[in-house]
């Protein structure tokens, strides 16, 4: 166990310092990887989660998701470890990850400064600044729909929980849709949005997301 460990760590010490250029080379890391530990299914999650996250595909209940998440940065999901082996993990997702990040935090979507909250009666608030936008929510299986009071849409959204942390992945539209809702300054994640999109029509099967942490 102790060495499967260390290999582990090795492996992700290796995609961590190699130039940002090497993505066929962090892909044949991967593979390398997963082939070294095939035999052993929680040693290839442990791999997986070094270079990227994948969508849930685990049921979640409303009851789980009652209480007050505080959101702490953006992520890319993947569909599958297969679409994440073959377009070679965070090579790809880190740079859309980091356009994410600027945009987000230029609209005033910042780590501890945004939270959403679930009731018990299926409704749901988020508090960005001074402001509350309030609606509704339904959950079945790992698909989350959110309801805006305001604008009356609902964003269908795919929905993990994981050892405290719950990520909330969507497409391009829809994200773009949450931060005109939400933001105090959506102009400006909308400017940067033209580069995550063009980034994400090269890949099939990303997604962008949330992640938040329970108060």
């Amino acid at each position: 166990m102790k060495k499967s460990i260390i290999k582990i760590a090795l492996v992700a010490a290796c995609a961590l310092i190699m130039p940002v250029t090497a993505n066929a080379q962090l892909s044949d890391l991967f593979n390398k990887a997963k082939t070294l530990f095939s035999g052993s299914s929680s040693t290839t999650s442990a791999i997986t989660n070094v270079v990227g996250d994948l969508l849930g595909n685990s049921k979640v209940t409303a009851q789980k998701l009652e209480g007050t998440w505080s959101y702490t940065q953006p992520c890319i999901a993947f569909e599958s470890e297969n679409t994440l082996n073959k377009i070679g993990g965070s090579v790809a997702s880190s740079k859309i990850e980091s356009k994410l990040k600027t945009g987000l935090e230029k609209a005033g979507i910042k780590e501890g400064q945004v939270a959403i909250t679930f009731k018990s009666d299926k409704t749901f608030q988020i508090t960005t600044g001074k402001r509350t936008i309030s609606g509704t929510y339904q959950v079945e299986g790992s698909d989350l729909q959110l309801t805006f009071k305001t604008t009356k849409k609902t964003i269908k959204t795919n929905v993990k929980l994981s050892l405290g942390t719950l990520q909330i992945a969507m497409n391009a539209d829809k994200m773009l849709q949450i931060v005109n809702t939400i933001a105090t300054k959506a102009s400006a994640y909308s400017s940067n949005m033209k580069t995550v999109s063009t980034l994400l029509s090269q890949y099939k099967g990303m997604y962008l997301g949330l992640k938040f942490k329970k108060k």
